[in-house]
């Protein structure tokens, strides 16, 4: 593989947990350069395996800015942690987001300016920068649905096509690479460079105690065997939910097998294998959401999350996620359904909770599939006005291959792993996770609603899937192509 150089590899001797990370799939692997997979041991094992971009000889870029386009302070959660330290604060990950952008500053004489513009990853003020030939920016780092339609105005550099970017370099999300094309050009990709996509992807968290008071089987088993299902998830949860006050009622202050947010139904049926998208041989998009396995899949769930005594949704009862959180941590949920993000919250839990895929459909399935949240997931950009497109690229690989030995190993291992999940088992799960995250256009562009019609459903605890898909068939279609036609024109 062109761009990587290996200063010295060593193979550990032994993996944690090997057969669970042999259920991991993920869509493509050929950017991977080592057969160990990405933090499966603790940080201070794996520090010898390094990266490094190709960095053309004599590259001085004599102490300019390189100016980065990225996430304001303006919400609580979705701000920029990524390229905005200024200093080392003893915060792990801050920590290391500087190490990794000083490194990079002393390798090519360059100094990496942060400017927070876009509240939860908004691209509005990017498109009117560019629009004026501003040449503000050399990279921009938005959400995805920020992404898209910028990409569609013609604003950004199909990243394929940029010559100096080792786009294929394990850096970058290889399955990110792949399915986020359309007509065989890439306009976003995320990868080791950032942390703020592993943020927005959605897991089960469990509680360890319940496990082990109610005799359940063990979750980890079950996932290392793949007989992780959404019957099985259903079935432990029903035998926890309690009436705790005998009132009759079901409310916050009972017992739940789990306790969730409406969006766990796409993830949950992406996760059994459901495609809302695919592509033809052009490349092109199409609609394919609708089928048997569709409906067969979204019965099995529906029968989980529309029992009122078994799980408790947040987004239906109209209280914040921390109050849920409360409950999980309160011993009140078996399971509870969340994004990445909410693991920081749990540091303080007295009881041990785990991580967990989403489940698959049957056992048969080959894989676990995931993704991410396209309202503040970010990805990376080059505007078409950047000043020099070949720096662009040279620093956002040197970012990227830095990322990988510094950024990666403090948010896997230390971060998430030693603080948040506690244990082995959940680092294994945290592998399977990040190697089978899905990229499928036709949830992360929501065209018409076909990737999230399904969240009111649920709210709205309505069954009819098919009536419901057929009155937003045609509006999707019609905006998905008017998407392909934006990106026709850029031909």
């Amino acid at each position: 593989m062109s761009g990587i150089k290996y200063i010295s590899v060593i193979l550990l001797a032994a993996m944690l947990f090997s057969a669970i990370f042999a259920c991991a799939q993920p869509d493509d692997t050929s950017g991977k350069e080592t057969t160990a997979p990405a933090g499966t041991d603790a940080v201070e094992e794996t520090t010898d395996l390094k990266y490094a971009s190709d960095i053309p000889a004599g590259t001085d870029y004599e102490g300019g800015d390189f100016n980065i386009y990225t996430y304001d302070t303006t919400n609580g959660t979705w701000y920029d942690v990524d390229f905005s330290a200024t200093e080392e604060t003893g915060d792990t990950l801050n920590d290391a987001v500087y190490s990794r952008m000083r490194t990079v500053e002393e390798k090519l004489n360059v100094k990496v300016q942060a400017h927070l513009m876009g509240g939860s990853g908004d691209a509005t003020k990017l498109k009117t920068s560019i629009k004026a030939a501003a040449g503000a920016y050399d990279t921009a780092y938005v959400n995805t649905f920020g992404a898209g339609s910028t990409a569609q105005a013609g604003y950004l550099y199909d990243l394929l096509s940029v010559g100096d970017l080792d786009i294929h370099a394990p850096w970058w999300d290889q399955n990110c690479v792949n399915g986020m094309t359309i007509l065989n050009k890439l306009y976003m990709v995320t990868g080791d460079i950032g942390t703020m996509y592993k943020k927005s992807i959605g897991v089960i968290l469990f509680n360890k105690q319940m496990i082990d008071d109610y005799n359940l089987d063990s979750p980890y088993a079950l996932v290392s065997d793949m007989k992780w299902t959404i019957d099985k998830f259903t079935e432990m949860g029903r035998q926890v939910s309690q009436d705790l006050n005998g009132d009759g009622k079901w409310t916050v202050d009972d017992k739940y097998g789990l306790l969730y947010y409406c969006d766990m139904i796409a993830l949950g049926l992406i996760g059994g294998g459901v495609n809302i998208c695919s592509k033809d041989e052009e490349d092109l998009p199409y609609i394919s959401f609708y089928n048997d396995t569709t409906q067969k899949i979204w019965e099995t769930y529906i029968e989980l999350l529309y029992d009122p005594s078994l799980s408790l949704s947040w987004s239906k009862i109209g209280v914040p996620n921390d109050d849920i959180i409360a409950m999980f941590q309160n011993n009140q949920g078996l399971f509870n359904f969340n994004e990445f993000h909410a693991i920081q919250n749990m540091r303080e839990m007295d009881t041990d909770f785990g991580i967990l895929p989403v489940p698959l459909y049957t056992e048969g399935q080959s894989s676990y599939f995931h993704t991410i949240n396209p309202h503040v997931a970010a990805m990376i950009c080059i505007p078409v006005d950047a000043p020099d497109v070949s720096k662009s690229a040279i620093v956002l690989d040197a970012l990227g291959s830095e990322s990988k030995n510094i950024l990666t190993p403090a948010y896997n291992e230390v971060y998430l792993k030693t603080k948040g999940t506690r244990d082995d088992d959940s680092e294994a799960v945290l592998d399977i996770v990040f190697a089978t995250l899905k990229y499928d256009v036709g949830y992360l562009y929501n065209w018409g609603n076909v990737g999230t019609f399904t969240l009111t459903m649920v709210n709205a605890y309505n069954p009819d899937l098919a009536s419901q898909y057929a009155k937003i068939e045609k509006a999707a279609e019609t905006a998905m192509q008017k998407a392909i036609d934006a990106y026709l024109l850029l031909e």
